[in-house]
């Protein structure tokens, strides 16, 4: 049973949660923040998916849209314009908050994909008093800088997701994602501005020059455990991933490659990894037990310290 539940926010925001599992719980409570160009049906395909395995395992799930996404409001290509300030200061705050009330004795895991994961991460930067409610971050091909891959993974990059959808953008005031086969759900056109500046340069907001990598070091961040499928080699490259990692500092993460004939039974793309439904059996169940286990109180490992980029590269624990 799915259980649809509104979160006000600021700046005229009304998002729409997914409920799934048993309220109140004894097992964690999971938060599920979908990326860019894509929305809350990337954990809830068909009959299967992230949020049912979860719900299923014990878990308290929701799902969010943030605005522009699903049937959060303002809607895209409205009179209000959508920003990448309204996610990060408003919409993710409000999701956290609310959680945080309606679930004051436990701690929060929040499960991510793509850029999903660095918008929460910024917004964890903006507000760190939200830090302290959550006990820790799954990451699934979440990466900041795009470095990794070859010639054609370049140009996919800078023409189709850079150029084009950027002129595209401007000519009919969204990116049209479904259009041009870049997504399931289309896209502000300030946020995916802000993703291309972010994913080509430095970590810092594009209105106000706040400095994210710098704010960054000051943080004790929660442990994490990321994600990448073998065949993601321009939204979500392992190096990108293991690089995104690093780029948190200090702390507890485990980079996971999803490859085939090393625990998957198939080569995992960017989306797949959460839509494909053999993943309930492949890694699924991995998630499962890595929430369990960090549900703990008195789990501390930490699984790679801060050291060199060198190390960090050679630091991915493969299934």
């Amino acid at each position: 049973m799915i259980e649809p539940i509104r979160v006000a926010s600021d700046n005229g925001g009304q998002l729409q949660l997914q409920r799934l599992g048993a309220a109140p719980t004894s097992g964690p409570v999971v938060l599920l923040l979908h990326g860019a160009m894509s929305g809350s049906r990337i954990f809830l395909p068909s009959e299967h998916g992230l949020a049912r395995y979860l719900a299923e395992q014990g878990c308290c799930v929701y799902v969010a849209d943030l605005r522009g996404h699903g049937d959060s409001q303002p809607a895209l290509g409205g009179p209000q314009p959508i920003r990448m300030s309204d996610l990060l200061q408003a919409d993710i705050p409000a999701l956290l908050e609310w959680l945080r009330s309606e679930h004051p004795d436990q701690r929060l895991f929040v499960v991510s994909h793509g850029w999903g994961g660095v918008w929460l991460a910024a917004a964890l930067i903006r507000k760190p008093q939200l830090l302290a409610s959550i006990c820790g971050l799954v990451q699934f091909g979440v990466r900041r800088r795009a470095l990794a891959g070859g010639g054609f993974t370049r140009f996919a990059r800078r023409c189709i997701w850079g150029a084009l959808a950027s002129i595209a953008g401007r000519f009919k005031g969204r990116i049209p994602a479904c259009s041009m086969g870049l997504g399931s759900h289309d896209e502000s056109v300030d946020v995916h501005t802000v993703c291309l500046a972010w994913e080509r340069g430095e970590w810092r907001d594009l209105e106000d020059g706040f400095d994210y990598a710098s704010a960054l070091k000051s943080l004790a961040w929660p442990p994490s455990l990321y994600l990448a499928g073998d065949r993601d080699r321009v939204l979500g490259h392992m190096q990108d991933v293991r690089r995104f990692a690093h780029e948190l500092g200090r702390h507890d993460a485990q980079v996971i490659l999803l490859e085939k004939g090393r625990g998957c039974s198939r080569h995992y793309g960017h989306t797949d990894l959460l839509t494909h439904p053999q993943a309930e059996q492949d890694h699924f169940p991995l998630i499962a037990d890595w929430l369990a286990q960090r549900q703990q109180p008195t789990h501390t490992q930490e699984l790679f310290p801060r050291c060199s980029a060198a190390d960090v590269e050679g630091a991915a624990y493969i299934t």
